[in-house]
């Protein structure tokens, strides 16, 4: 590759970057004025400052669970980290997921760190977030009954979520569409890694431990779940139940996902937003409760994975971040 065409390539993976920051915040920022900036300030005045210490050790514990659960995954396809390494990488990944393709992130820091095939590596977080996101439509179905929110975005979910499967499992469906992508859309050259990931994939999906294992990211949903949960009661104590904000989180976490927007940026606000005033909550509450439910996520994330990934762009000597 000439230095003029990688040139264009950074180009246009800033240009996606920003076209993706600006559309999740244009999303944020027409939920805030659709709402009223003033009442939605005045909502956050009320936040219950003596909870922000619980809500920042449930959310360090999704994140601690994550690489935990994905400790497992990568010794089970022969890629061996300590338990520190794998951890502080997984949240130094969590630095980029706001960004198109983020999640990739921690996928090159790890094979790097363990001189791994990449497509081992994608395999891992591939097959954690498919369970992942399968249990958090397990823990929306109450949600759908409870708050008559429309069943179409978890009816979606499901069908990504096993057509995805399936196509990992199921031999003639894969063979089909690799034969689709070979002749009919001309992609012959990006088969050869999807081969890989797809048998590194299969393989993981038939261990009896990976799904033995996935009461770890049961556990994660709790943690969210809980973390959810304490930013509402900050905000407007006793309206809704732990099993009650579960739902909301679980179903609003995948409304966010089929977005199809990196870190469903807007999405999820909106989702969360709705749900909470369909359950009774006022506009203005219901607005600032999902703008503090993304920086009690995202950003107690981002602020350790700042601090992880510095430490690993010296260690596994990477370039900018944006670069």
């Amino acid at each position: 590759m000439s230095l003029e065409d990688g040139g264009r390539q950074r180009g246009r993976r800033r240009l996606g970057t920003w076209i993706a920051g600006a559309v999740g915040l244009a999303g944020v920022a027409a939920l805030i004025l659709v709402i009223d900036p003033s009442k939605v300030g005045s909502s956050l005045e009320h936040f219950d400052l003596a909870l922000i210490p619980a809500i920042v050790a449930c959310s360090v514990a999704y994140y601690t669970l994550q690489g935990v659960r994905w400790q497992f995954l990568l010794r089970d396809v022969g890629v061996h980290l300590g338990w520190g390494e794998t951890v502080s990488i997984n949240l130094a990944g969590q630095v980029t997921t706001l960004l198109p393709l983020g999640e990739l992130t921690r996928v090159v820091l790890a094979a790097r760190q363990a001189r791994a095939p990449f497509s081992d590596v994608l395999a891992t977080v591939t097959v954690q977030e498919l369970i992942y996101g399968l249990l958090l439509v397990v823990v929306a179905v109450p949600g759908l009954f409870e708050f008559h929110v429309n069943p179409a975005i978890p009816i979606v979910a499901v069908v990504v979520a096993g057509l995805a499967l399936a196509v990992l499992t199921v031999p003639p469906l894969f063979h089909l569409l690799h034969a689709i992508g070979e002749r009919v859309l001309g992609v012959r050259r990006l088969l050869d890694p999807l081969d890989e990931l797809h048998a590194e994939t299969v393989e993981l999906l038939h261990r009896p431990d990976t799904l033995g294992w996935s009461f770890i990211g049961l556990a994660q949903v709790v943690a969210m779940s809980t973390v959810f949960w304490l930013v509402l009661s900050a905000l407007a104590p006793g309206r809704l139940s732990w099993p009650e904000a579960a739902s909301v989180y679980a179903v609003a976490s995948i409304g966010g996902a089929i977005s199809l927007i990196p870190g469903g940026l807007g999405a999820s606000e909106a989702t969360f937003a709705g749900i909470l005033i369909v359950a009774g909550l006022p506009p203005a509450p219901a607005t600032a409760v999902a703008l503090m439910q993304r920086v009690a996520d995202q950003g107690v994330a981002t602020a350790a994975g700042l601090i992880a990934y510095a430490y690993a762009r010296r260690r596994y000597r990477l370039r900018r971040l944006f670069g």
